[in-house]
């Protein structure tokens, strides 16, 4: 079966790079948390409201491959590809891809579904969130 591709698109901007005008390393993380959010909420699960039944997603291993560097002004499409499983573990597989089609960078991101009260991994999801997990496989 086919995995289902979550896109997003960005520009870097100045508050996104170096002096040099090479895009910042932070940028990377917070780019594909704005990616995985967005897929959740095309999923069905606005991430702001699941915190609000007392979850959260956070990241507990993190894999960033830099291919070539981003720079100023870069028009970057992110494809996300996530894993879900009956594990706790969500894994997602994401390229950075430039204008010329070429893929700069590599990332690999896990995340386990928790209590926040007491970030206990979550094992048996609740109903609404396996659904928009499916959605997202």
């Amino acid at each position: 079966m086919k995995k289902k591709v979550w896109k997003i698109n960005k520009i870097v901007l100045p508050q996104h790079s170096d002096h040099a005008g090479v895009m910042w390393h932070g940028t990377y993380f917070n780019w594909l948390e704005e990616g995985r959010i967005n897929a959740l909420a095309k999923a069905g699960i606005n991430y702001f409201e699941l915190t609000n039944y007392g979850f959260e997603l956070p990241l507990v291993n993190a894999s960033i491959k830099y291919i070539q560097p981003i720079y100023l002004g870069d028009e970057i499409l992110i494809e996300s590809i996530f894993s879900i499983s009956k594990s706790p573990r969500i894994n997602i597989h994401s390229k950075l891809i430039n204008e010329t089609k070429k893929v700069t960078t590599v990332a690999d991101i896990n995340i386990v579904l928790v209590d926040k009260n007491n970030f206990s991994i979550i094992r048996k999801r609740p109903d609404f969130i396996s659904k928009a997990f499916l959605k997202l496989n």
